[in-house]
Formats: structure tokens, sequence, C-alpha cells
């Protein structure tokens, strides 16, 4: 070997031997360098008691609760026609004013009778003969006279004329023609001289004392609802509300709408109520005596539940309750609930079961 390659090697070794001591005093180093120290969590301040939530809340008072539903109706008149004549004739008289009042069988139109009247009299001269034909037959038939047969053909003649007597007085009778029942008397729709056909109108007549009112209900209240039930109307652009007496309803359910049509009566001895009009009607359905009612804020919905915290020795005490009907501010509370219970109605966001509140405001 070469001194130029023995020389070569030696560098060689020294560089190995020199890379490994920096290696070494490398990881010397990092043994030794102190790790740095781990945070410990700050320790928690002690804790406080928290203090009492102020809320409002409502004592809890039984009070008369009446189940009602409000719908449409319409007044219409006790009674109404159209007064017609049953026969033809020219109009001879008229013996109404419009829109007055009248009664039961007051004279309203007058036909033309003449020929009637003539006939009637005719028939008038035959019966006074013909009974006078009959008593002298009866005289000499009790004498034997003459027979039998000729007596009863006598006495026949004298009946035969008394029916035609009395068809034309019934026929003179159509001539008139009368009101049917007491009412208001609407716009004259005939002059006279006017020649009149059966069934032409002459005038209305309407009864409004009492005045009946029409309305419908669903279908799911029709058990509840019937002859007696208890109602108010309000009637259109009035502040006044009239009760009513449900008097009849409809035997069925109509099919199309799904409602039972009931009919009910008012006194109306002013007669200010008109037929005819809108009114907007409430009915009684049922009527609780010691109802429990709350604000509906106060009722707290869960998953198959409903719950409220009453207020009970400074705390809140979370109760599940069943509730009923509702009302614009208020709901039924039909379990759950006793009376004098303090229900809590503000603040439910912050308090929980147990939690310490104090009553601000006391309803």
């Amino acid at each position: 070997m070469t001194k130029r390659a023995t020389r070569n090697i030696a560098l060689i070794a020294i560089a190995i031997v020199a890379i490994g001591f920096v290696i070494f005093q490398s990881d010397i180093l990092s043994k030794e360098k102190p790790e740095p120290p781990i945070d410990e969590p700050a320790s928690a301040p002690p804790s406080e008691a928290r203090p009492a939530v102020p809320v409002e809340a409502v004592l809890v008072v039984p009070e008369n609760l009446r189940d009602v539903i409000t719908v449409n109706g319409s007044t219409v008149p006790n009674e109404e026609v159209a007064i017609t004549s049953e026969v033809p004739g020219k109009v001879t008289k008229i013996e109404f004013r419009e829109g007055k009042l009248v009664n039961k069988g007051d004279l309203l139109l007058q036909l033309d009778d003449e020929e009637l009247r003539a006939e009637r009299e005719r028939l008038v001269v035959q019966r006074n003969l013909n009974e006078k034909i009959a008593e002298r037959l009866e005289a000499l038939y009790k004498k034997e006279g003459v027979s039998l047969q000729e007596y009863e053909i006598a006495v026949a003649e004298v009946e035969k004329v008394k029916a035609e007597l009395a068809l034309v007085d019934a026929q003179l009778e159509k001539r008139v023609v009368r009101a049917p029942f007491s009412g208001r008397l609407g716009l004259r729709l005939v002059s006279e001289g006017s020649y009149l056909s059966p069934g032409t109108p002459i005038v209305s007549l309407v009864s409004i004392n009492p005045i009946k009112i029409e309305f419908n209900i669903p279908e799911k209240y029709s058990h509840l609802v019937g002859q007696g039930t208890k109602i108010t109307f309000r009637l259109d652009g009035s502040d006044r509300d009239y009760p009513a007496t449900v008097i009849a309803r409809e035997p069925k359910v109509n099919p199309e709408t799904r409602t039972l049509l009931l009919k009910a009566i008012a006194p109306n001895p002013s007669g200010s109520i008109l037929p005819g009009a809108f009114a907007n009607v409430t009915v009684d359905l049922e009527e609780f005596g010691a109802a429990i009612m709350v604000p509906t804020q106060a009722i707290i919905p869960e998953l198959n539940a409903q719950n409220v915290y009453v207020y009970r020795n400074g705390k809140a005490e979370q109760i599940e309750v069943q509730t009923g009907l509702r009302r614009e501010s208020l709901i039924q509370v039909t379990e759950g609930l006793s009376p004098g219970d303090t229900v809590i109605t503000t603040g439910l966001l912050q308090i929980r079961p147990g939690a310490d509140v104090t009553i601000s405001q006391l309803n």
C-alpha cells in the first residue's frame, strides 16, 4: 500500500470519528434539557348560591265557564205569506195601506161580486117559496090529502136550494181577501180596477214578533245542541246581544257542508229586528261551574305532555296538567291544579324544577 492511500484511509477514519462524536453530544444535550412544565388547571373559584329568580304568578280561583261556538246566521219572519186571491175577478176596493200593521181577519181587498149577490137573492126567494110549498104539503099529508112522495119531493127542493145558497155564500167569501194572521204589510202590487188571476200576488204579509233565527253548526256539535238550547245573536253593525232559544232543527246533517241547520226564536216586541238581517250567533254548548283557568303562556308543552310551574315554599315545582277549553288568553286546566295554587306565568325559561323564585307580582 502506498503512503498516499494510507493517508486517505486515515482521513476518512478521522471524519467518521468526528461525526460520531457530534451525534453523541447532541443526544446527551437533548436528554439533559429539562421539559417545559405542564400547565396545571387553575382551581375553580368556590361556587356561590344562585339568586332567586323574580317571576310573576296568578292565584288559581275557580270561575264559571261557558263552552260556546260562534257561527253565522240570518233572521227570518215568524210567519210570511204573499197575499193572493183564490178566484179570478176585478178589484173593486182596496182596504189596506202599505206598511201598516193588520190583525188576523182584517179585510184587505174586495173583488167584484155583483153577479153572485144577484144569484144569492134569487136563491133566497126560491128557498122561501119552496119552504112555503113544503109547509102546505106537510099539512095536506097529515090529512092524507097528498102522498108521502109529493111531500118528500117538496122538502128535498128546500134542502137543494139551501145547498145552492151555501155554495154562493162560499163563492162570495172568496171574493173578499182577508189577512190570514196578524203582521205587517209590505208594498201593494195591484190597483183598483185590476183583474186578478188566481195566485196573483197582492201584497206581502210578515209577522216579526217573535222573530226567528236560522243558523248552521258543524256536525261534531250536533249532539250538544237541540230544542231548548240557549243562544245569543248580534246584528251586523250593532253591539247589542239578543237572547233566543232553539225551537227546532233539521233531522239530518247536510252532506255537502257537513253542518246541521237549526232554528231559534226571540222576542221582538218593538219590531226593531228585521227579517233577512245577518246575525252573528253564539251557541251555548256546555257550562262548567267551577273551572280552573290559567294564562296560556303558563303552559309548557313537552313531548306527549303539558306542564306548569307552581310556586310552593319559595321554589318552582313542575306539575303535569291536562287542558280543556281555550279562550283568547286563558286555557282551562281539567287535571293537575287545585283552587288556591299559585301558577308561575313569567321567567319560565330561566327556572328549573326546584329553583328558588320570588314573586314580584301576583295577579
